[in-house]
């Protein structure tokens, strides 16, 4: 990426630290930009980034600008950062929602160079010191362009998307939303649900003794109820639409397949039979999704 070597990270918990750790080795150019000084200290002591700050104007000579940003904030960075930077410097966000951005961006009157971008990657913890330098690799990141984007400046964004080790998926904005309040959004909810239930069922011994006997199962559908709580009510507030809609159907879906349980308990086990053996072609042993 030549012609794009200065790159800076607005935000650097769990996504924007991964993306600084993946891009250290690459000779790149890189800028840390983060509101907390030790996080700073520390990208400077471990050798990530040339220049550190707590001012979102040492972005102002960057080629590419990754705003890592809570999803509350996004809106905001992106009318400070475009303010600043040269009409060719590439801004792109991570963003689990990409309609009321691409909304808001769309609706600009004058040229931004901005490209929505939501890597499908991430752990239910937060913060630089959770942030890895593999976070990316095998996982897909999602580019929603702009009505401003070029086709040469996609290309450059998804060169430097590809060295930290994700394939990228150019989508609708809307489809989206759609699709990640199926395969994310509303598995969040039903993982805060689960643990939930648990957690406030009525006959207290119960509860106790559920809790305690709780194991791998319970360990891992439960994983993202630990989801940082301000991440959590972003999601589920700014997709809020897409997230009842999902959760609607998925309703219906339980009830069928608890209906065909007390119908037919031979075409129930064939049909979970067929879920087990898509969901075992789905995901590699090191659990990537193989599809695409």
């Amino acid at each position: 990426m030549k012609n794009r070597s200065k790159i800076a990270i607005i935000g650097l918990g769990l996504i924007g630290g991964s993306v600084l750790k993946a891009l250290a080795p690459k000779n790149l150019d890189l800028i840390g930009i983060s509101r907390n000084q030790q996080t700073l200290d520390k990208a400077l002591s471990q050798n990530l980034a040339a220049e550190v700050s707590d001012n979102v104007e040492l972005v102002r000579d960057a080629d590419v600008v990754f705003i890592c940003t809570p999803i509350n904030s996004t809106l905001e960075t992106i009318d400070n950062v475009r303010k600043i930077v040269s009409p060719q410097c590439i801004i792109t966000d991570v963003a689990s929602i990409k309609g009321f951005v691409m909304d808001y961006v769309n609706d600009y009157n004058y040229p931004t160079n901005f490209i929505g971008g939501h890597p499908m990657a991430g752990t239910e913890f937060s913060g630089f010191d959770s942030s890895f330098d593999t976070l990316f690799e095998g996982a897909k990141w999602v580019l929603t362009p702009s009505r401003w984007s070029g086709s040469e400046d996609i290309r450059q964004l998804e060169e430097l998307i590809a060295l930290m080790g994700a394939k990228t998926i150019v989508a609708d904005p809307y489809e989206h939303d759609m699709a990640v309040s199926l395969i994310s959004h509303l598995p969040l909810m039903l993982s805060q649900g689960l643990f939930g239930l648990v957690e406030e069922y009525p006959d207290k011994n119960i509860s106790e003794l559920a809790k305690k006997l709780a194991s791998s199962g319970f360990r891992d559908v439960t994983r993202l109820a630990a989801t940082n709580p301000e991440l959590s009510r972003d999601i589920l507030i700014k997709n809020k639409p897409n997230i009842r809609k999902s959760l609607s159907e998925f309703k219906d879906f339980l009830s069928g397949l608890e209906e065909l349980l007390e119908s037919d308990e031979e075409k129930f086990i064939k049909k979970i039979n067929d879920f087990s053996e898509k969901r075992r072609e789905m995901y590699s042993a090191e659990g990537k999704n193989k599809l695409f």
